[in-house]
């Protein structure tokens, strides 16, 4: 099966930067809810490579517990990182990716200034070595005004795909850097502990979210020739590796499945260790979806696809009742607030005004907060918002409901 994927099993590598040199590296990319300190990961992708071919790839969406920031940009929805990993559930698996290898960015700086952020955030110190940037090399080979991503990638014929989607973008910075490697840029690779006993968390993709399938049977075949035998305590860890990418779009298709028994057979994974791996796997979903102490209809699809893919009998945690227009909350007289930007499916914006000026036409009150005693109802750009004020809502048992069904309810309610 070769050794070329180091994984949790590597191997120390030189220092200098060419393209036939034996260092690993690994792209980073993140999109985030702006560009502060205060600001969160939404999403993150990693992916690794060496002699300019691409060894590993990794990504997830990911849980800020607080409001999404610009939407309109990333295309992340509070629903999509409802049941995404914490980047504190992630950190062990990215300090895996990082470790030993030299990083690479697209504007280090920043991506760079984020996963410090996160990182000190849950106390973990983390040795990012010294990276290399695409942003600062394309500046050096393309006109001026040409050091975004894309124009960059443009400049140089590399083809856009994927853009502001961690993965996307950290795909093309791969290809971006065989452009431009020559760079002179002083370079080291990062250094950070993982507990290499610790199972990978699942991950959650934008796929989850999209209404087409990929076959990810050709992924599981590369990464099976690549991966160097595990050792005992290591061989979960290479399964669930493997499930990840299989459950990229919540389907699991025969071959794939067959790809999935044949690894567990090599790796002496009994059947009944692995429907005990495929359960904790559904399990992790189900704790992210009721951290809110809800489980949205969004929430409950993503459940409901995870255990028929894996073949589980489980019960899954029923979704709230949904409210209707002859609920109290809804009546006229009720005392109603909005929070989020509120965004048509064609992606237009719906200003704050037309809004409350929609809910006053049937009998409703807008206001500016959410009180205890001074709100029925929240309206947010997503059921599943994380804002501070749907967060106090759900605290004080304060119906939160989507624009979309806001919308319905006044025009049809």
């Amino acid at each position: 099966m070769g050794n070329l994927l180091k994984g949790p099993w590597g191997e120390n590598q030189a220092n200098s930067v060419s393209q036939d040199d034996s260092n690993e590296y690994v792209v980073i990319d993140t999109e985030t809810t702006g560009l502060f300190k205060k600001d969160r990961i939404v999403e993150i992708a990693c992916v690794v490579f060496k002699n300019g071919k691409m060894l590993e790839e990794w990504s997830t969406l990911v849980n800020p517990n607080r409001d999404l920031g610009p939407t309109h940009i990333h295309k992340i929805t509070p629903s999509m990182v409802s049941i995404a990993p914490t980047f504190e559930e992630i950190s062990n698996d990215l300090q895996r990716l990082l470790n030993d290898r030299i990083i690479v960015c697209h504007n280090a700086s920043f991506d760079i200034r984020m996963l410090r952020q996160e990182f000190e955030r849950i106390s973990v110190n983390i040795d990012f070595g010294s990276p290399f940037c695409t942003m600062v090399a394309s500046r050096q080979v393309l006109p001026s005004g040409l050091d975004n991503l894309s124009d960059a990638c443009s400049g140089l014929g590399i083809e856009l795909a994927g853009v502001h989607s961690a993965l996307g973008d950290a795909r093309m910075t791969m290809a971006l850097f065989g452009h431009v490697v020559e760079s002179k840029q002083e370079t080291h690779p990062a250094t950070c502990a993982y507990d290499s006993s610790q199972n990978p968390i699942p991950t959650v993709q934008r796929k989850f979210f999209e209404r087409k399938t990929d076959d990810a049977l050709r992924r599981i075949r590369d990464f099976t020739k690549k991966v160097p035998f595990p050792t005992t305590d290591q061989k979960e860890v290479a399964y669930l590796l493997l499930l990840n990418m299989a459950m990229d779009d919540l389907v699991i298709s025969s071959e794939e499945s067959a790809e999935l028994q044949n690894w567990a057979e090599e790796l002496k994974i009994t059947n009944l260790r692995v429907n005990q791996l495929h359960m904790n796997y559904f399990d992790s979903f189900v704790q992210s979806a009721l951290r809110d102490g809800i489980v949205s209809e969004v929430e409950r699809d993503v459940l409901t696809k995870i255990a028929n893919a894996l073949n589980l009998i489980v019960e899954i945690p029923q979704t709230p009742t949904i409210l209707s227009s002859g609920e109290d909350a809804l009546t006229a007289g009720s005392k109603i607030c909005f929070t989020g930007t509120a965004i048509t499916p064609n992606g237009k914006q719906i200003a704050r005004a037309e809004l409350e000026a929609m809910a006053s036409r049937v009998g409703l009150f807008p206001v500016s907060a959410v009180t205890k005693k001074g709100c029925d109802i929240l309206v947010a750009a997503d059921e599943a918002s994380m804002s501070g004020k749907a967060q106090k809502a759900r605290e004080w048992g304060i119906h939160v409901i989507s624009v979309e069904k806001f919308i319905t309810l006044c025009t049809f309610g």
